[in-house]
């Protein structure tokens, strides 16, 4: 009757009793694998995406830190050059002071030699002064004691010719 209604002897309580082993099955496999294999993929995802995260962090940080380096260069060039000016500008300063100093010790030096020559020309001066007066001295001596005055130029004159072969 039941069963002789039922085509090719399947029976719907063996189904419907398999149909509830494959959802329990299915559920408990769901439980026990399904959900810690799903927490540990999204714990995966959220550990490389951090991974990311931190690389593009960095990358950036790299990217900063190379145009900061970068614009130190271009202000140490130009740091560089403003003191290359500078230390032309002081070098002539020291050699325009350096040609002042020495003008001014050469203006001395100059004003020193012309005293010492003015000294030494009248140094000069008066001992020539003297040796003529001595000269004249001697020549009138010796013409006040000469018996002629022949004998008085004769003998100036000698002892002229005698002064100069000395020397």
């Amino acid at each position: 009757m039941f069963l002789a209604d039922i085509p090719l002897n399947i029976d719907w309580q063996q189904i419907l009793l398999h149909l509830l082993n494959f959802v329990i099955l299915v559920g408990g496999l769901y439980l026990l694998l399904f959900g810690p294999i799903k927490k540990f993929i999204l714990k995966r995802k959220a550990y490389y995406e951090n991974l990311d995260k931190e690389a593009n962090t960095k990358l950036e940080n790299a990217s900063l830190k190379e145009k900061e380096a970068e614009q130190r260069m271009l202000n140490l060039e130009d740091e560089i050059e403003t003191k290359k000016v500078e230390a032309v500008k002081e070098l002539n300063d020291l050699k325009s002071n350096y040609k002042k100093d020495a003008e001014k010790e050469s203006e001395e030096i100059i004003k020193a030699a012309n005293k010492e020559a003015k000294r030494v020309k009248e140094q000069a001066l008066k001992d020539a002064n003297k040796e003529i007066e001595a000269l004249a001295i001697d020549a009138s001596r010796k013409l006040a004691f000469a018996k002629s005055l022949d004998e008085a130029y004769d003998a100036f004159l000698n002892q002229d010719d005698g002064d100069n072969n000395g020397k």
